[in-house]
């Protein structure tokens, strides 16, 4: 199934972004913080095909996830781990938590033998690409991993971005990105896939293409 995260525009009224997305033509939408909160919204997205991300909320914009402890506060179906300052970061990884999202370096999960700790774990992961791609170019991932990530049996979803390298910026996607081919055969195996491009300034063809991308992939 090919989803179309709320944040591909964030900071727009959850109901105006949810129809925009959904005229795109996905299969779903992931429901992600960000968002201004609308009446009823949760009736309104109630036939729609859903996956939650993080810190989702129908009433906030955003929701705390991980409290100080280590325990997580949320149940989405996946979630950022906590950023390396927070207090959640020294325990969590030994805590109960829905499935963790492979990060970037300032994050858990932020290099190459945090992900093999994870994987040697047997641990669910929500593979983001375009985090990959950053820790790739950071120096903190090597080719061994990013293999081994790619054959993981443990990959419950795929997100996908582009950026260039030294920041998450969620570009739209080209034919091009990093990790799109791998993306698109997961897809094609039955593996959640995640367009997390923001398309506030893309015209509606533009937004077409990246929905058009997975195409021959989608079942």
């Amino acid at each position: 199934m090919l989803y179309l995260a709320l944040s591909c525009l964030q900071g727009r009224p959850m109901s105006g972004a949810l129809d925009e997305l959904l005229a795109l033509g996905p299969d779903g939408v992931q429901l992600t913080p960000g968002n201004h909160p609308t009446p009823r919204f949760a009736e309104r997205v109630a036939a729609v095909r859903t996956r939650t991300h993080h810190g989702f909320s129908f009433t906030h914009a955003r929701h705390a996830v991980w409290r100080d402890d280590g325990r997580c506060a949320v149940s989405s179906d996946s979630v950022h781990p906590p950023q390396r300052t927070h207090p959640a970061a020294a325990t969590f990884f030994d805590a109960e938590h829905p499935v963790l999202e492979t990060m970037y370096p300032g994050y858990a999960l932020g290099s190459g033998s945090e992900l093999e700790a994870a994987m040697s774990r047997g641990l669910p992961l929500a593979v983001d690409v375009s985090h990959v791609f950053l820790q790739r170019e950071a120096g903190v991932l090597g080719e061994a991993t990013w293999r081994r990530l790619q054959d993981y049996a443990r990959v419950v979803e795929v997100h996908v971005s582009k950026n260039d390298g030294r920041t998450d910026a969620h570009q739209p996607l080209t034919a091009e990105t990093f990790g799109l081919e791998w993306a698109r055969a997961k897809l094609r195996g039955g593996t959640p896939v995640i367009v997390e491009s923001y398309l506030h300034r893309s015209p509606a063809d533009a937004r077409r293409a990246q929905v058009a991308l997975f195409d021959q992939d989608r079942s």
